[in-house]
């Protein structure tokens, strides 16, 4: 089973940056959407919220930005993780 931790370390492999830690409780670290963003040089806001960092990445390739991609208290669900990969894959190559 992939967990989100495992999503997170696919992210970082993908854009060749040391995996940040992941926080307590397998939340997401803000620092891998910051890492996209600084990486791919979108130019997001980085003051954002994570939930709000992962849409600006996914919709940057022009996918939609779903419900079940984010939870109450400011964190990144799998699926949005998987959707951040599925970005990253498509600005990677």
């Amino acid at each position: 089973m992939t967990t989100k931790a495992d999503i997170v370390w696919e992210i970082a492999d993908r854009l060749g940056v040391e995996v940040p830690k992941m926080s307590t409780g397998s939340t997401e670290p803000r620092e891998i959407f910051v890492l996209v963003n600084r990486y791919l040089g979108l130019g997001i806001d980085e003051k954002q919220t994570k939930p709000e960092l992962a849409k600006s990445i996914v919709e940057s390739v022009g996918l939609p930005w779903n419900a079940d991609f984010e939870s109450r208290g400011g964190t990144v669900t799998k699926a949005g993780l998987v959707a951040v990969l599925g970005a990253v894959v498509r600005h990677c190559g």
